[in-house]
This record gives C-alpha cells, sequence and structure tokens, in this order.
C-alpha cells in the first residue's frame, strides 16, 4: 500500500533529492567534463548542473506546497 498524505509526499521529496544530487549533477559533471568542450559551448553546457539543482529546488517546494 502507498504511504499516503504528508509521509508521501516527505518521501518523494527525499528519494528526489537524492536522486538529483548524488546522481544526475555527478554524472552530468563527468560527462561534461569527458566532452572537452571549450569557448562558449563549455559556458552554457557548465550551467546544466546548475540548472539540475534549480529545478530539484522548484521541484521540492512544488511537492511540499
Amino acid at each position: 500500500m502507498l504511504a499516503g498524505g504528508l509521509t508521501g509526499s516527505v518521501m518523494t521529496v527525499i528519494v528526489g533529492t537524492i536522486l538529483i544530487v548524488a546522481v544526475a549533477i555527478p554524472v552530468t559533471q563527468d560527462v561534461i567534463t569527458q566532452a572537452n568542450l571549450t569557448g562558449i559551448t563549455a559556458t552554457i553546457v557548465g550551467f546544466i548542473p546548475l540548472f539540475l539543482g534549480v529545478a530539484g529546488l522548484f521541484l521540492a517546494v512544488a511537492m511540499v506546497r
């Protein structure tokens, strides 16, 4: 049976945060590093981990709200 109410929301936020922080951001940074990008491309692609973090924050706020 699925956890309901506040408990389910809290668990979803915790699991989502762990997935973004422990998996998505490090993997993205590793792929970007191995791509050997330079110039403006490297600058723009370098913002992807930041956007993942911000999106995770927004998702956490939306789930709790």
